[in-house]
């Protein structure tokens, strides 16, 4: 896959995770500085991914991927803004259907996925890896906001961090499922991927995207056992950037073999 479709997908998986994770703090009392920051940042990625191909002409305005794309643009007035209950769930849920769908376009064109359960491992894969991104990022955000609003309750970075923990599971289960499934692609290439090369970067995925990222959620879990805001954010920022190291493992590996790992 071209590093330009490669980077497309990236922007998309991580706007949806970013959009994924708000649907876990509608109720929030933090504020909307903070929804309209989150809902900003996944605007930008959608923006970044499809407008800079669209001047590059890498896509075209005719492309599903474009199309998929604007459901999270023109519900980001909704999700982003003091709109809330059931206009924000629809505009939330409209980004995320839309962003999942550009994904599932951007990875089914690879042609290592070759029929439509490999799509759908594949996808499922690209998704959780921005689902863990996300949840992780904005747990660390939200963990800020304690700062300002001394009276949030805990229960909604708590519940927060719980989504990240589930997201890790469900990412490092489907890591696996996509090296059973497409076994014989990712060892038909020069650096296999069970060889010295790709089981560094498999390793280093694995262990510092999600093992260490999910040790670090108990620790937070602990620390919010005893309210303790300030140290599970210190805790959240250190998996932030552990989980991004991974997410860039996640990459290399997919332009080495093709496959979201």
């Amino acid at each position: 896959m071209p590093w330009s479709s490669l980077s497309i997908q990236f922007c998309l998986e991580l706007a949806f995770g970013v959009l994924f994770a708000m649907a876990f703090v509608p109720r929030a009392p933090v504020g909307l500085l903070f929804y309209r920051l989150m809902g900003t940042s996944a605007l930008a990625l959608v923006l970044f991914g499809v407008g800079v191909p669209l001047a590059t002409g890498t896509l075209v305005w005719s492309d599903p991927v474009v199309l998929c794309s604007a459901l999270p643009i023109l519900g980001y007035p909704f999700f982003s803004g003091p709109v809330r209950g059931r206009r924000w769930a629809l505009a939330l849920g409209a980004g995320l259907v839309g962003s999942a769908a550009a994904v599932g376009l951007m990875v089914g064109r690879a042609h290592e996925v070759q029929n439509a359960l490999g799509t759908a491992i594949a996808t499922l894969s690209a998704l959780a890896t921005g689902a863990v991104a996300g949840s992780v990022g904005l747990a660390m955000v939200l963990g800020h906001w304690y700062l300002t609003v001394p009276n949030l309750q805990v229960h909604h970075l708590r519940r927060l961090n719980r989504v990240s923990v589930i997201t890790m599971l469900a990412s490092f289960v489907l890591v696996g499922v996509s090296c059973l499934v497409f076994s014989e692609a990712l060892n038909a290439v020069e650096h296999p991927l069970f060889g010295v090369t790709g089981l560094f970067y498999l390793g280093t995925r694995i262990v510092v995207g999600l093992f260490f990222p999910l040790a670090f959620a108990w620790m937070t879990a602990g620390s919010l056992k005893f309210e303790n805001t300030r140290s599970a954010t210190g805790i959240l920022y250190a998996s932030t950037v552990l989980v991004l190291i991974g997410t860039a493992a996640s990459v290399t590996l997919q332009d080495s073999y093709g496959v979201p790992l």
